[in-house]
């Protein structure tokens, strides 16, 4: 009867043991997942760009007057920035009236984006009316070669840098992606209308400015 006890105890803890290791296997799997994961996550986080800390400001003129037919954004403070690092997207709505006057595409949107990225030569250039089916109702993507710094030997958007206390300037027409100078009842553009940019940090995907403009005289 003693042999059979000790028989009996013996298989009891083998069956014990097998459960803790069990138990013990998973934990170890688990840390060792969790620590993979987190230095995943921590080489994303340490080869990500953080968006720069620049204070920008943006105005568009509805005067007529062919100098001062701009869109200026100005670096108030802060870093400097490659304009090969920004997108401009502008979203104007037309007003339904101006003037007392019913705007003829009220409510439509013309969105236009200019991205620094893309080469700034004329064949990346805003495609009009005479070239693109549905302008300028259908958004597009350009960077032209105009001169839009004055300060920088490469004056172009996509190679100035723009600088604390620095500006570039962009044609109206071309910045808003549509004729600013056509019938005021086509678009509705006279001034005192609202017209929302974005400057978006490409290599960090932020929006470091993101905000109603209204359109001043």
């Amino acid at each position: 009867m003693e042999k059979i006890a000790v028989i009996t105890g013996s298989m009891r803890n083998e069956d014990a043991v097998s459960p803790v290791v069990g138990v013990m296997l998973m934990l170890v799997v688990t840390i060792i997942i969790a620590a993979v994961v987190s230095g995943f996550a921590s080489g994303i986080g340490a080869t990500s760009q953080a968006a720069p800390a620049t204070s920008l400001g943006v105005s568009v003129s509805a005067a007529s007057n062919d100098i001062s037919k701009y869109v200026v954004i100005e670096n108030l403070g802060g870093e400097s920035i490659p304009t090969k690092d920004l997108k401009i997207v502008s979203t104007f709505t037309c007003p339904d009236y101006v003037r007392k006057n019913l705007v003829n595409n009220a409510g439509k949107v013309i969105k236009h984006t200019i991205d620094g990225s893309l080469e700034p030569i004329s064949a990346n250039d805003l495609v009009t009316d005479t070239g693109i089916i549905d302008y300028p109702w259908a958004a597009q993507v350009t960077n032209n070669d105009n001169i839009v710094n004055t300060r920088t030997a490469d004056r172009t958007f996509g190679t100035a840098i723009l600088t604390p206390g620095s500006s570039i300037q962009f044609d109206r027409s071309y910045f808003l992606g549509f004729d600013t100078d056509e019938q005021v009842r086509v678009y509705g553009f006279s001034g005192d209308e609202t017209v929302h940019v974005t400057i978006v940090h490409i290599p960090s995907q932020k929006a470091i400015f993101d905000k109603d403009v209204v359109i001043t005289w």
